[in-house]
Formats: structure tokens, sequence, C-alpha cells
């Protein structure tokens, strides 16, 4: 990794906040709508439902800002930034790393403020050890979703990357189960969740909620969908500085 080029890449980045804002606010809004109004006694999954509501609205939010990496490559793309790339000793697997830590740092806002938010307005309790778990798994959570950042970045055009972008996280989200419990989907969407990587993400992190501790095998899947989204974003990346 580059250290030079990933803080010249985190200060332009910051310059365009609204993706951060958009990250932020509706993950946000989302939470104090359907999670603050809930009963205190009421739980899903053998948790606190707040807590549920919360761990999904966060993971939504940082799989949103994690996503949005695709836009910054798209535009890269089309400013022949991949060709200015071949003219420098910065590697591809350099590059992808930058993007990478780049869409994690970028993960962390929405997780907090949601997570601040359910401690102060929706009352969820947990002692510091569980903060600290359901915050890192969280973060952490939001690899394989900055590694298909990249993907689309590398795919879909400079001028449809934010639909595209827009589209596929809400499908993840909705079919992923953090806008609604797996257990409360019909039988077919359930197969469905299993398929996408927001499902396991999501049991990955409420699982650090429970007694039993984390999901060792939801977490091996979390890790496999990074491997083969990160692979195939270091393939895209070489075949279009190749083309340019």
């Amino acid at each position: 990794m580059n250290r030079d080029y990933l803080i010249f890449d985190i200060r332009r980045t910051l310059r365009n906040r609204r993706v951060l804002i958009f990250a932020i606010l509706m993950p946000l809004v989302l939470f104090v709508i359907f999670g603050v109004t809930l009963p205190k006694d009421a739980s899903e999954g053998g948790i606190s439902a707040v807590a549920y509501v919360m761990v999904s609205m966060a993971m939504f939010g940082s799989m949103s800002a994690a996503m949005s990496s695709g836009g910054v490559i798209a535009a890269e793309r089309d400013g022949g930034w991949n060709r200015t790339l071949r003219l420098t000793p910065l590697k591809p697997q350099a590059y992808v790393a930058s993007k990478v830590i780049l869409s994690l740092l970028l993960a962390l806002p929405p997780l907090l403020v949601v997570f601040l938010s359910g401690m102060i307005f929706g009352h969820v309790h947990l002692d510091a050890g569980q903060w600290a778990t359901v915050a890192l798994v969280s973060w952490l959570g939001a690899l394989p979703f900055a590694a298909l950042g990249l993907v689309i970045g590398y795919v879909a055009k400079p001028d449809s990357v934010q639909p595209i972008t827009g589209l596929a996280t809400m499908l993840i989200a909705a079919f992923g189960g953090l806008w609604l419990p797996v257990d409360q989907m019909p039988s077919l969407m359930k197969h469905i969740a299993q398929l996408t990587p927001a499902y396991w993400t999501g049991q990955t992190s409420r699982s650090a909620l429970t007694q039993s501790g984390l999901d060792t095998h939801a977490l091996l899947v979390v890790l496999a969908w990074t491997v083969v989204l990160g692979f195939v974003g270091l393939r895209r990346f070489r075949a279009d500085t190749a083309r340019a």
C-alpha cells in the first residue's frame, strides 16, 4: 500500500460530503422510525429488538458508504487516471488496498452515529466489551461491500455508477434482512437472503450481542465474500489499466 496515495485519496474524497451525509442520515432516520419507537421489552432472535434494528441500520449505513467508492473509481477511469497510474510505480495491489481502506474509513461515521443514537435514544445497554466487539465486527463487515464498490466502479460507466450502486445497496439490504428480519420473510426470500453478503454480515454483527458469542460460520462466509469480490476487483483493475 502506498501511504502518500492513500492520504491524497482520503483528502480528495472528503471534499464530496454529500455521499457521506446521505450514508449517515438515511440509516439514522430509519433507526429512529423503526427502532426507537419499539417497545423496550420487544425481542428478535433472542436479543433486544431495538439493538437488532440498531445493528441492521448501522450495517446499512456502513454498506452504503463503503460501496460509494465505486463512484470515485468510475470518475478516475473517465478522467484517464488509470493511464496516468501506468506511468507511476504504484502497483495494482496497492491501488486496490488503498481503495478498500478508504471505503472502511468512510464506513466508520455511519456506524458510530447509529450506535451512539442506539445508546442515547434507544437505551441499548451493553457492556464495554460488547460495544467494542459489535463495533469492530460491524466495521469489518463493510469489507465485502468495499470490494463490491470496487467491482462496480470498474464495470459501470461514470454516468450510471451512482444509480447502479444505489439500486444494488437497496436490493442487497432488502433481500439480506437488514430492513426486515429474515425469520419474518417468506420461505423463498429466506433462501435468497443467504445468497447475499448483507445477510452474513448482519448475522456476524448481531451474534456479538448474544451470550453465545460470534457466529464463526457467518464470519467465514463474510471473509469468503471479501476474498472473491476483492479478486474480481483486482482483475478488473488490471484489465482496465491494460486497455488504457
